[in-house]
């Protein structure tokens, strides 16, 4: 026997939402519309999801759903939560979900506890600038959940539904959960324009740069997939090749704020060297003294 999916309905009309529902209606999911506060971004996103849009206040036939995902700002989240339950639309017999990875669905939706008879996390760990493309795209997608019970089991059921699997979470670990995503994710960005900026200083336009250095992160990545972390890094540190570290060094020398990135970056890729047992100890200990920081510790 199969579960019946749920009438469900987005709030929102950002990316995110946009995103989830298109992807829910593609994957048989009855949604039911989207609603935002701004009448032309509402009727963007479900022109491009795909479903009927509503604004500026939401409509009745939010009576009809089950679930509702509030795909909003996470500053918002709460806000929002409130003005539907104060509409006499939502209430006991609704199921909230939100898709802010920092904050546990019980804090996000403190002003409406006992008023619902649900609340979970939806978090997806993709990040999406197009939501056209992601909407098609969902398979694989690991989706961060927590929440009570019907929350929880909503947040997994509609993760499952998309095509992708359900990570399960504690509430009190989310802001942990949502750094790693960060590191992972917004930060490998930010890593990319520190090099693309040395490869610039060294001559290189931007859009050479980045076509160099997209493929070889993606190859990094790739490592790590098939061997793990210790095994999947490569370079210098991995060799124990003290010399090259040296010139990196001496070459960002005049750079503090990038000298301190491939410090502290180094110095976690040394105890990754470590595990993997390649590099002579010895080699190791000269990278460790060069990689030392300010106070003289490793």
């Amino acid at each position: 026997m199969t579960t019946r999916s749920p009438n469900t309905f987005v709030v929102g009309a950002g990316p995110v939402a946009t995103a989830l529902a298109g992807g829910l209606r593609l994957a048989g999911v009855p949604v039911l519309g989207l609603w935002s506060r701004r009448p032309g971004a509402a009727r963007a996103a479900a022109s491009l999801a795909g479903v009927a849009a509503f604004s500026p206040a939401p409509p009745d036939l939010v009576l009809e759903a089950e679930v509702l995902i509030l795909a909003v700002r996470d500053d918002a989240v709460a806000a929002v939560a409130h003005q539907l339950v104060g509409t006499g639309l939502v209430g006991e017999r609704h199921v909230l979900l939100h898709c802010s990875g920092a904050h546990a669905a019980a804090e996000a939706f403190t002003p409406v506890a006992g008023k619902v008879g649900g609340v979970g996390t939806l978090h997806p760990l993709r990040a999406i600038s197009d939501p056209k493309a992601t909407m098609r795209a969902w398979k694989g997608t690991v989706f961060g959940v927590e929440g009570d019970g019907r929350g929880r089991g909503a947040a997994t059921q509609l993760a499952q539904l998309l095509g992708g699997t359900a990570l399960a979470l504690d509430g009190a670990a989310m802001v942990r959960y949502h750094a790693a995503a960060a590191i992972a994710s917004n930060y490998v960005v930010a890593l990319l324009d520190a090099a693309a900026g040395l490869l610039r200083a060294a001559g290189v336009d931007e859009a050479a740069a980045l076509a160099a250095l997209v493929p070889l992160a993606q190859s990094a990545v790739a490592n790590v997939g098939e061997k793990g972390l210790a095994h999947g890094l490569t370079g210098p540190i991995r060799r124990g090749d003290a010399g090259t570290v040296a010139r990196h060094l001496a070459a960002l020398s005049a750079d503090p704020a990038l000298s301190e990135l491939y410090l502290v970056l180094g110095r976690r890729a040394l105890g990754l060297a470590h595990v993997a047992g390649v590099a002579n100890p010895e080699d190791l200990a000269a990278i460790s003294a060069l990689l030392a920081d300010s106070a003289g510790t490793a």
